[in-house]
């Protein structure tokens, strides 16, 4: 089966994202690609965070950068700034964008 990205096709573009099992069957089937899923979660509330708009997520290795992003931003409403508690290997991925040092993920605030 043929995996597109129904987002990109309304978009204009091919959409493609590979093949799937059963191969031998030529239909397409559904999927998101990763840009519009960034998009799609953006637009969410942090469930665990519901009032905080940006998350700074400070590598564990650099304690001195968090120490300094949390005094520097501590009354900006709607930031917040802690360490990387996962461990590197199978966890899963977090989405966000990456900067030297640490992750920021947006979110969107619940009215």
């Amino acid at each position: 089966m043929r995996v597109v990205c129904s987002w990109c096709r309304h978009e204009g573009r091919s959409g493609d994202l590979g093949e799937k099992a059963p191969f031998d069957d030529p239909a397409q089937t559904h999927a998101i690609c990763a840009r519009h899923l960034e998009q799609l979660l953006s637009t969410l509330p942090s469930p665990s965070c519901p009032a905080v708009d940006v998350l700074v997520v400070v590598h564990r290795r650099d304690l001195s950068l968090h120490d300094y992003l949390a005094r520097t931003i501590a009354l900006v409403r709607g930031v917040k700034v802690l360490v990387e508690r996962r461990q590197y290997g199978g966890d899963r991925v977090r989405r966000g964008v990456s900067l030297p040092g640490c992750t920021l993920v947006r979110f969107k605030r619940r009215v």
